[in-house]
């Protein structure tokens, strides 16, 4: 026979529990608290073997309870029944030493089962939490692809620094300064060919600079010509109409 004391706040919710384990013959419920404080104060007397533990309650909490129980009462194994997912509860739950971790979606047969496995020193999880925690946990086909991908790269990388190293130390210190010399020569008549490069483009610039302005000087001649000619045309004009008003 398994004696369970019923742990819940909620009037409501002992008498639901208590029928959903009514029909099992092999669990016997000895009592009801309605808080953590009155739980442990009972268990001296009705020696529960599983303590049916809900989690907010007053003056003291499910969790906090459980931890003392665990060290006071250890012959008691506390299975947590709550409404809560949350993993923080989860976690604070099975640091304080409870036994197993049921919601209360849970029907009937799931909670007297629990019952059963808690009882017999197994730990029990509801079935919503397994599947919830183990997707955080297992790595998906594609996540495994992308890290062989990674892995391969490293691999490559691995294989071709190993390869430079021994290129390094099978050359002779009179090769490699060589090969250093003519590659400070290709560095310095590339920077020479930049600079006559930028040289000549700057040449470009200025042509074109002089260019320009001699354009404009041409304009500005033109157009003072141009001016001087109007001046004239206006001036003859002026001395016809003077011309013709005097006869």
């Amino acid at each position: 026979m398994i004696n369970v004391l019923i742990v819940d706040d909620q009037n409501l919710t002992q008498k639901l529990i208590e029928t959903y384990l009514k029909p099992e013959s092999e669990i016997n419920i000895v009592g009801f608290a309605h808080n953590g404080q009155e739980a442990i104060a009972k268990i001296p007397l009705l020696q529960p073997n599983v303590i049916l533990m809900d989690v907010e309650m007053p003056e003291m909490d499910g969790l906090s309870a459980t931890k003392i129980i665990t060290q006071q009462f250890p012959q008691s194994k506390v299975l947590i029944f709550t409404v809560h997912d949350h993993e923080e509860n989860l976690s604070q739950a099975l640091k304080n030493g409870a036994k197993g971790y049921l919601l209360k979606t849970a029907t009937a047969q799931e909670l007297a089962n629990a019952i059963y496995y808690v009882n017999q020193g197994y730990f029990h999880l509801s079935v919503e939490l397994t599947e919830k925690y183990l997707q955080k946990i297992v790595i998906t086909k594609s996540e495994f692809e992308e890290v062989s991908k990674i892995e391969r790269k490293v691999n490559y990388l691995y294989r071709a620094l190993g390869k430079i190293e021994n290129h390094l130390q099978q050359s002779s210190r009179g090769n490699l300064e060589e090969h250093l010399e003519l590659k400070l020569e290709d560095i310095v008549q590339q920077e020479m060919a930049r600079l006559h490069d930028r040289d000549s483009n700057l040449q470009f610039k200025v042509d074109r600079m002089k260019h320009s302005q001699e354009r404009l000087e041409k304009s500005v001649s033109y157009l003072f010509r141009i001016q001087i000619a109007l001046i004239v045309i206006i001036l003859l004009f002026a001395a016809y109409v003077v011309f013709n008003r005097l006869n």
